[in-house]
């Protein structure tokens, strides 16, 4: 991640929630089913997501877009400070995928330094998704404090050969100062067929940590002729799986498989 404009503390606080919550939301979200609420408990950890995909019928066999929208938070059920996650690796069902062939990227270095104004402005062809996103920071003899700010999702090219998204946010920290950093999409197997892997920054040492976030990602071009979409999915089965697997910095780890429903269609 790059930052401008602030001290490195700040620029922490904001990273964990930029590069990993996002992705969490995205795979909490895109199992999910319509507008319900979902709460996550592990020890002390409470999450809870709401929104989905839609829409919730897909094809048997042939496949077809999803838009995906989501709302999510994090907490502790003690009301002490959140753990920073370090590692996040999320594999994605077999039957869903993401296509970029055609569409037009965005680079970091168009977005850095940049507004949310100007980074649409620069990029406007590339965006794939917008929300928000939010980080409890906690500093020593400090009341902890909760900072929030846009954040804007770009089609970036390929990172080590995988396919990348490119994750601007512009937030008051409490000065301005912009973030950008990137994820890597790659290939699963067995029952997945996709994977995003994010290794987290240390935020404050662990006095920063992820709390909030919110997004809609879809994205509709046109190829030789054809309509062409970013998400997609089919669902031969009435079912998808997505694997988690999370670590947090006191040690603590999330992991398991979900299995979440959808309606096949003809």
């Amino acid at each position: 991640m790059r930052g401008n404009g602030q001290s490195r503390r700040s620029r922490f606080g904001v990273r964990a929630t930029v590069a990993a919550f996002v992705a969490a939301v995205m795979a909490l979200a895109l199992f999910g089913s319509g507008a319900l609420a979902q709460t996550v408990r592990a020890g002390r950890l409470v999450v809870n997501v709401e929104g989905g995909f839609t829409p919730h019928k897909l094809p048997r066999g042939e496949t077809a877009a999803i838009t995906l929208s989501a709302r999510s938070t994090i907490r502790t059920s003690d009301g002490s400070h959140l753990p920073a996650l370090e590692e996040l690796d999320l594999k994605f069902d077999k039957h869903t995928g993401v296509y970029t062939k055609g569409l037009p990227t965005c680079t970091i270095h168009k977005v850095e330094n940049t507004t949310t104004a100007a980074a649409k402005k620069a990029c406007g062809r590339a965006l794939i998704g917008t929300g928000q996103a939010g980080a409890e920071i906690e500093f020593p003899e400090q009341p902890p404090f909760f900072a929030k700010a846009p954040m804007l999702i770009f089609n970036a090219p390929p990172r080590n050969g995988h396919t990348a998204f490119v994750f601007h946010v512009y937030a008051y920290v409490p000065a301005p100062t912009t973030f950008v950093t990137t994820a890597e999409i790659s290939r699963a197997h067995g029952l997945y067929g996709t994977r995003v892997k994010i290794k987290v920054p240390s935020i404050v040492h662990g006095q920063g940590s992820l709390s909030f976030a919110e997004l809609s990602i879809h994205k509709i071009w046109h190829e030789d002729g054809q309509e062409k979409t970013l998400l997609f999915g089919s669902c031969p089965t009435g079912h998808f799986f997505v694997r988690g697997d999370l670590l947090f910095n006191d040690g603590f780890r999330m992991a398991g498989k979900v299995v979440r429903s959808c309606t096949p269609g003809s």
